[in-house]
């Protein structure tokens, strides 16, 4: 692995641009594991409910995950030790502790939906009727194949970097093509985009104006649709916030930067790896997947939708209208969603979930029989370098919880424990086993994000950590930190409370347990950094 001791600082910032991008990784990976299958849902449901409105959302989300990541590079390449254990020794045991298992936990968990998401594109997209078994262990032995070699040193593991960059870069270019076929086709304007791009937090307060005359139609319940819209454009605000950059990826940046023997002086290197590798092709593949959903869903009465989509927003508005709506037999379900007014069956349409195929779907007439293939390449890539820098994730993970850090056997080893929950996801991603998954793994990774991004402010702020490299005048880098940090901690307190009242008694007590858990962690964490900075100053 070639370092960038070659670049001169002396250099124009053409050619320094040049050599970093030829030198660039740790970023790439990073978006690898955000252009996963959570986006793909996010993005898809921004285009339905918002629109075009809500193109600024997700670039300026990322842009807050951005400046922690490099806070958290900054802190890697200029202290002695690894960030983990510098929060061990620097901050608290418990918090680093917290941090670590709360990695290995959604990796796992999420991993599973990767294998699910690449086998959903060979049999839907591809069309390939196969036993989703077989897929998976395809996808299982690949996956297992490619992280040997990365773990490996030389030609091996520079391969695996090219691969995962090949991967981002699929993915992005496969829905910018789906974006540049509708533009041509006048089905998006180059007005509507830049409107977008321009933010807008009045979405949190009432619904988006294409939603008015619909909301008007639906007479006495005005009020219900209003708070519905309302309430969706909210959440996913406010989510977006709390999930651009997840736990799992604060805990990998550092060591696939150490990975590349990277030192002090490759700051910038570094910095500029983040904006070329995560930032722009977040922004570029998230985008386009808004801009082609919005195209097609966002206020359409006439727009495609599946049924289960559908009935989960029409029984919604029933179930505001008729007490016990829940239990009451199919049959009458069935009469009741008969008999609602054409104007709430128009809106039901309108806000109903899509999935990718349903989108390919909706393309058709525009892209015709490459709609399918376009967005099956797409995802099936997605699904490929999200379980990859999972598997990753997890090995540096049980590396370190075992103090074995450099070991190729333990890193591998460790890689393998979520590739096996992919290998099993036709089963565990489905009916309760799914839910008796996804709850705890979401609440934990919720909880402890804020508290991820806590570590990295208190060691940005720790001169027994940083020593003679501690930042000169911090006081604007901490003011753009702590908003970051406020806007993730807000968006992770929105989620945790919003659970609380949730009907399933499983989620509501684990979301409790979560915020007084984030709560306790917080105080009890900066507690311990003070003791720590007084004793050792």
């Amino acid at each position: 692995m070639k370092k960038n001791s070659q670049v001169a600082h002396s250099d124009s910032f053409f050619k320094r641009s040049f050599k970093y991008a030829r030198l660039s990784g740790p970023g790439w990976i990073q978006a690898a594991v955000t252009l996963g299958g959570g986006t793909l849902v996010s993005a898809l449901y921004l285009g339905v409910i918002g629109g075009f409105e809500f193109l600024w959302l997700q670039p300026l989300a990322m842009l807050c995950g951005v400046l922690m990541l490099g806070a958290l590079s900054y802190i890697t390449l200029s202290a002695k030790d690894r960030p983990f254990l510098l929060a061990k020794k620097r901050v608290s045991p418990t918090l680093a502790w917290g941090w670590l298992l709360a990695t290995v936990v959604a990796n796992v968990v999420f991993c599973a939906s990767q294998f699910a998401l690449g086998t959903d594109a060979v049999q839907s997209n591809l069309g390939f009727d196969v036993n989703p078994f077989i897929i998976t262990a395809i996808l299982f032995l690949l996956s297992s194949t490619l992280i040997w070699l990365f773990s490996g040193k030389g030609k091996s593991a520079v391969i695996i970097d090219q691969i995962i960059k090949a991967l981002v870069a699929i993915i992005v270019l496969a829905f910018i093509v789906v974006v540049i076929l509708l533009i041509a086709k006048g089905e998006v304007a180059w007005n509507q985009i830049g409107k977008g791009l321009v933010p807008d937090f009045g979405a949190l307060f009432h619904p988006t104006d294409s939603y008015q005359k619909f909301i008007e139609a639906t007479a006495d319940y005005k009020s219900f649709w209003s708070g519905y819209i309302t309430r969706s454009q909210r959440n996913i605000i406010i989510g977006a916030f709390g999930t651009a950059v997840g736990i799992n990826m604060t805990f990998l940046l550092p060591y696939t930067i150490l990975k590349r023997k990277w030192g002090k002086q490759d700051r910038e290197l570094a910095r500029f790896d983040l904006v070329l590798g995560l930032l722009i092709p977040f922004v570029l593949g998230a985008s386009a997947l808004i801009i082609a959903s919005a195209s097609q869903f966002h206020a359409n009465e006439n727009a495609s939708v599946n049924a289960q989509a559908y009935h989960e927003v029409l029984d919604a508005r029933l179930t505001f209208e008729h007490q016990g709506y829940s239990s009451y037999p199919l049959e009458r379900k069935e009469e009741l969603r008969l008999a609602v007014s054409p104007a709430d069956k128009k809106l039901a349409v309108m806000l109903s979930k899509r999935n990718a195929k349903d989108l390919a779907v909706a393309l058709e007439p525009f892209l015709g029989r490459w709609s399918q293939l376009i967005f099956g390449i797409g995802i099936l890539a997605m699904a490929l370098s999200t379980m990859l820098v999972h598997m990753m994730m997890n090995g540096y993970a049980i590396s370190e919880a075992l103090n074995r850090f450099g070991n190729r056997k333990v890193f591998f080893l460790g890689a393998l424990i979520p590739a096996f929950m992919g290998l099993l996801s036709p089963i565990i991603w489905s009916g309760s086993i799914k839910s008796a998954l996804v709850i705890p793994a979401s609440v934990i990774a919720t909880t402890l994000l804020p508290i991820a991004y806590l570590i990295i402010m208190l060691l940005l702020n720790s001169k027994s950590a940083l020593k003679s490299e501690l930042p000169k005048n911090r006081i604007a880098l901490n003011l753009l930190l702590l908003t970051a940090m406020g806007f993730a901690s807000f968006a992770s307190i929105w989620a945790l409370w919003s659970k609380m009242g949730s009907a399933n008694s499983f989620e509501s007590y684990f979301a409790t347990g979560g915020i007084v858990l984030l709560l306790v962690l917080t105080v009890s964490g900066c507690y311990s950094f003070y003791r720590r900075e007084n004793t050792n100053s």
